[in-house]
Formats: structure tokens, sequence, C-alpha cells
């Protein structure tokens, strides 16, 4: 079945450190409207699988597609229609929330207003508090707000409940 632009296809991925190999022949697709998830132990090559995928790092081999596009290739097309919560993220400890999303929103073209993300995250009584005083899970929330922020098609969140609130 050909993909359509809202898929992912991964072929053969692999991406070594050294002697290590991190990822080692992954493959695998995912479907419009699918919620994937990479599961395994510590080390075994979930965060280099995302960072391949979202073109932050290149693998030493096999073909990916992320909404029709290579991320080796088209990173910069595909940065402005993915949005992506970090495993491990940090703002500057004095600067307010509302500083942190009018800030990256000012990056992307035609941005998700952020208020009403705000509400949906249950974290709009914490828009001017400063990233300092937040909960691990407030931080967590504000982090996925960023994600949210250029309205992506496709959302890479990595480690998304470490510290999150149920």
């Amino acid at each position: 079945m050909p993909l359509t632009t809202q898929e992912i296809e991964v072929k053969s991925l692999a991406k070594s450190y050294g002697r290590l190999k991190a990822v080692d022949g992954v493959s695998f697709n995912v479907g419009a409207g699918e919620i994937f998830g990479l599961v395994g132990p510590n080390g075994a090559g979930k965060t280099t699988t995302i960072e391949c995928l979202e073109g932050m790092r290149f693998p030493d081999a096999g073909e990916l597609r992320v909404l029709g596009l290579d991320p080796r290739k088209d990173g910069q097309a595909l940065r402005e229609r993915i949005g992506v919560q970090l495993q491990q993220s940090a703002l500057p400890d004095d600067m307010k929330v509302w500083e942190a999303l009018d800030l990256f929103a000012s990056y992307y073209r035609k941005p998700a207003p952020w208020e009403p993300l705000l509400e949906r995250l249950d974290i709009t009584d914490k828009r001017n508090t400063r990233f300092a005083k937040l909960s691990g899970g407030q931080k967590q929330r504000l982090f996925i707000a960023l994600a949210l922020l250029p309205d992506p098609q496709l959302v890479f969140l990595d480690e998304l409940t470490t510290g999150l609130d149920p």
C-alpha cells in the first residue's frame, strides 16, 4: 500500500556510536491517525530512532520517510510540519510560562494560539510562573504545549510520562 503524507515508514534503520549498535535493522510503518509507541529497556535505541525520524540525527543505513519527506534531505521542511517534545529539556529558570510560549511561537510562520494550549493542558494558572517554580509535571505539560505550538501534522513525544501527573 503506498504511503500517504500522514505516515512514517522505516526500513532497516541502523545507527552506531563507535562499536555500539544503538539501532540495528529496525523497520516499521505508522499509518495516518495512529498512535504509535516504542517500548523497550534503557539503551534499546528508542530515542536514537526518534531523533533520526525528526532529522536530529542521521542514520548509518536504512530508509526513512516522515510525512512523505526524507529527514536527511528535507530537514527544514519536515521541522515546519512536526512537533517535538524531547526526552530532556530545560528553559531559563527566570523565564515565565507565557514568555516561553510567546518566544517559541515566534519561531513558526503560523503557530497555534498558545492560550488554548494552556487551558487544554491545565496550566492556565501557571501563566506568570517562572520555570524554576513549576513542578515536574507542570514543566512536562509546558513542553507538550511547546511541541504543539507549530500546529503540527505529527508530534513526537519522547519519554512523555516522565514527571507527568496523571
